[in-house]
């Protein structure tokens, strides 16, 4: 935890930072963009996601291991982003658009509302994914498909799986031991 800070103390600050970047815009662009729920359950390489329902309300996901790792910038750099999809989404759901996610009008919102670079990712060091069993095998008309058990269980269930290079069906051929 950064400076020792405790896990509400920084729920806290970033509590504040959100609420401080929605002002800013609502202020910058005179909308009425409502106040995001915020959750701290956002975990793994992503710092941060924006998600706007098909309602019009907003919520905020945190990755609070990240956030007090990186504590400053990620007050002063993601929190701006992320609000800026919040404002981008809710803005293009208004006139039924969807826009790209760190297009044109996403880069707008963080150089012009913000005064902040339009990075699309952040350079935090994170920890490597863990690696995921893939015991499955599959064919198709051009190679081999290791598959997670996740994807195995989807195909048994009516789903169809193909292969992104020949296009042809995955069919399964055996399951391998770890």
């Amino acid at each position: 935890m950064h400076d020792n800070l405790c896990r509400a103390e920084l729920q806290e600050k970033a509590l504040a930072a959100i609420r401080r970047a929605e002002r800013r815009a609502r202020d910058f662009y005179a909308i009425k963009l409502p106040e995001a729920s915020i959750d701290f359950s956002l975990r793994g390489r992503c710092a941060g996601q924006a998600i706007v329902e098909r309602t019009g309300s907003t919520r905020l996901r945190i990755n609070l291991k990240l956030l007090s790792e990186n504590l400053d910038d990620y007050l002063s750099q993601t929190i701006p982003h992320e609000v800026s999809h919040l404002v981008v989404n809710w803005q293009a759901q208004k006139k039924r658009l969807k826009p790209r996610p760190h297009g044109t009008e996403w880069q707008a919102i963080m150089r012009h509302c913000f005064d902040l670079e339009a990075k699309r990712c952040h350079s935090y060091r994170t920890t490597p994914a863990r690696i995921v069993p893939r015991p499955f095998l599959y064919a198709c008309s051009c190679r081999e498909h290791r598959l997670t058990s996740i994807m195995h269980n989807k195909i048994g269930l009516s789903y169809q799986a193909f292969c992104k290079a020949c296009r042809t069906p995955l069919q399964f051929v055996d399951r391998q031991k770890p």
